[in-house]
């Protein structure tokens, strides 16, 4: 039986996007849970299919808020992973910093293996930064790019693709070789790709920009859910 984690600090702000998931098991997220989750054998997963990157920022302002958004992370694959009927999920992660940090990014490739997900995310703790933009765009792009998503044509059109940001800083958007968020929203979305942003934190440059990173991939039968869901802190 799932145990309660460390709840989310009271300063982060959800920016959910629920997506096709809207009424399943998957709204009911914000229920922190600990540990690893049951893998998701094909036979049970018929009626439905999960790809998930997680994208999390693990520079050093995010030392007291990194242990709660791992929780609100699991949390998250937790309720998708055990809805009902049980789908066939598979999760990845990346960790992102900056530009002259220990790493710019670290990528756990996408697997259904989710008690190898969940190691790979404890081990993440916060460290380096120094100015307050991150490499938020190079995170995001690789999330799109670096991930064996399946295919949006045929029956991979029935898949649920989902990238959550989950971060307390603004991207630089100085650096001259980024992709730039808003490009890989545009292209993202052309391939069924929805992008969530989860707010740490009270930096308020971020606010926006994680609105805005939320708002280009929300489809219109969407918006109803996803304003709702924005307005939560």
């Amino acid at each position: 039986e799932p145990r309660k984690g460390k709840p989310i600090s009271r300063s982060c702000l959800s920016l959910i996007v629920l997506s096709m998931m809207s009424g399943s098991a998957l709204a009911q997220e914000a229920a922190a849970t600990k540990g690893p989750v049951p893998s998701v054998s094909p036979q049970s997963a018929a009626t439905a299919r999960i790809e998930v990157v997680f994208v999390l920022d693990t520079t050093g302002s995010m030392s007291g808020l990194i242990e709660g958004a791992k929780q609100k992370i699991w949390s998250i694959a937790n309720a998708m992973a055990t809805a009902k009927p049980r789908p066939n999920i598979r999760i990845g992660l990346v960790g992102y910093r900056d530009r002259g940090d220990e790493y710019v990014t670290t990528l756990t490739p996408m697997t259904d293996d989710l008690d190898a997900v969940y190691a790979d995310l404890m081990k993440f703790s916060a460290g380096g930064g120094g100015d307050t933009p991150e490499s938020v765009n190079q995170a995001l792009h690789e999330a799109y790019t670096k991930f064996d998503w399946t295919p949006n044509s045929g029956e991979g059109r029935n898949t649920l693709r989902l990238i959550y940001l989950v971060g307390d800083a603004p991207p630089h958007m100085d650096y001259q070789d980024d992709v730039k968020f808003e490009d890989t929203c545009r292209d993202a979305i052309k391939n069924g790709i929805t992008i969530n942003s989860i707010q740490c934190g009270t930096i308020s440059e971020t606010t926006p920009i994680w609105k805005q990173i939320a708002a280009k991939t929300d489809r219109s039968e969407e918006r109803r859910v996803g304003k709702e869901c924005r307005s939560r802190w």
